[in-house]
């Protein structure tokens, strides 16, 4: 029995190996290069490398909006910073202004009032008069409508009267906080003496409001309880 395959038509002849001997060879027409043979397959064109990306590379229209973004936020948080320590340094700056603000019109108020309630009845009237000297000009129009009464009754009884502020602090101004004004609160201890003769102490708590003018500290309200 014969161990041939049958030939496919158009199949190439292959060439003989051992044991093949009885087998036909294959025939067929050989590829011509009109026909697509091997030798008429041409190579492949090579692929064109990619041209590598530089850092120089134009950036994308999104990349170029993000990094404006980006600056523009990294030029704000500057700017707030600068902003912030400026404020700050103004806040504790009206602060301590405000702090010796306060303790100037405290001082000033303290010798205002022992010279605004003291008074001797044998000088009243000039008494009077010198204590206007520590008070603004409206205040002092409203104390000197007062000044004929106590001039008066101290002349009359002889009395004097030595006025200490035993106490006095600034009081709390909230949102009212003012380098120029500063009300403050003081117990003052006033002592009497009637035709020579002592008389019934008095204590006093007297509500005071400073006001700073041309530099000085002056009484421009008192309120007395």
């Amino acid at each position: 029995m014969s161990n041939r395959r049958p030939r496919i038509a158009g199949e190439r002849r292959r060439p003989a190996t051992p044991g093949d001997e009885h087998d036909e060879p294959v025939e067929g027409p050989e590829p011509s290069v009109e026909e697509g043979g091997s030798d008429a397959v041409e190579a492949a064109p090579e692929a064109r490398p990619r041209a590598p990306r530089t850092p120089w590379a134009p950036l994308s229209r999104r990349a170029r909006i993000v990094l404006a973004t980006l600056a523009v936020l990294a030029v704000a948080a500057v700017a707030f910073a600068v902003v912030a320590t400026l404020a700050v340094r103004q806040t504790e700056g009206d602060a301590e202004a405000r702090v010796d603000a306060a303790e100037k019109a405290t001082s000033a108020a303290s010798s205002a009032l022992e010279s605004t309630l003291s008074y001797r009845h044998a000088t009243v009237t000039e008494d009077l008069e010198a204590a206007t000297e520590r008070m603004t000009s409206d205040f002092a129009k409203e104390y000197e409508q007062l000044a004929p009464q106590v001039a008066s009754a101290a002349k009359q009884r002889k009395i004097d009267v030595t006025a200490t502020v035993r106490a006095i602090a600034p009081l709390e101004c909230g949102q009212e906080c003012s380098d120029s004004r500063v009300r403050v609160l003081a117990f003052v201890d006033q002592s009497r003496t009637l035709d020579g003769k002592p008389g019934s102490p008095a204590a006093l708590s007297v509500v005071v409001r400073m006001q700073k003018v041309d530099g000085d500290w002056l009484v421009a309200e008192m309120t007395t309880t």
